[in-house]
């Protein structure tokens, strides 16, 4: 049995999806209607009404979908870890093409932090691929000198003031020299010459 998706219907989605995000520009969500919603994707409420059950399964829907896509695209794979500091880490460089291709998304949601708890769900997906970055060290005999959840939670927080920081400046640098940047300061730090080892 086929589970594909009428290409209609995913217009349809789009189109209120685009509204809701259009909506969140200029208003808090808490304001903004169905009515509101409908006009603004140019359709109306009760086709609205056939696809959501009401707004928060619309944005509920629209978050989880970028949640998984940002995830998948920061999954940790075998081939892809060494240690390397000269090179921007490839799951970094993926990190902040997401963000780009979700540019609008993302800084409604995290620079604007349209909707609070949104945040906590990205921080968690960078904690996930931090921990099994750590794993991989653990794996490889390398011991954590600063205890490893303390590490974990300190190294999560850093990474995702990076990319905060990058959406509310308009994403001043390309994704490949962000992802050298957090390469750097995860391996070697962010000092040419580290003055604690002199």
């Amino acid at each position: 049995m086929s589970t594909k998706v009428d290409p209609r219907v995913q217009r349809t989605k789009a189109m209120f999806q685009e509204a809701l995000l259009a909506l969140l520009e200029e208003k808090d969500y808490k304001k903004i209607t169905v009515r509101e919603i409908s006009e603004r994707s140019r359709l109306n409420r009760a086709t609205f009404y056939l696809h959501y059950y009401d707004k928060e399964q619309l944005l509920e829907q629209l978050m989880d979908e970028a949640l998984e896509d940002l995830r998948k695209s920061v999954q940790v794979n075998d081939y892809e870890y060494k240690y390397d500091s000269d090179n921007p880490h490839p799951i970094f460089v993926r990190l902040f093409e997401k963000m780009i291709e979700r540019n609008q998304f993302y800084q409604i949601m995290l620079a604007h932090e349209k909707v609070p708890y949104f945040i906590d769900s990205v921080k968690r997906i960078i904690e996930t691929f931090v921990r099994e970055g750590a794993q991989y060290m653990i794996n490889d005999q390398h011991t954590f000198k600063v205890p490893m959840e303390i590490s974990i939670a300190y190294i999560t927080s850093a990474y995702l003031g990076v990319i905060i920081w990058w959406l509310k400046n308009d994403m001043p640098h390309t994704p490949t020299y962000m992802a050298k940047q957090l390469t750097t300061m995860s391996t070697v730090g962010p000092m040419v010459d580290n003055p604690y080892l002199r």
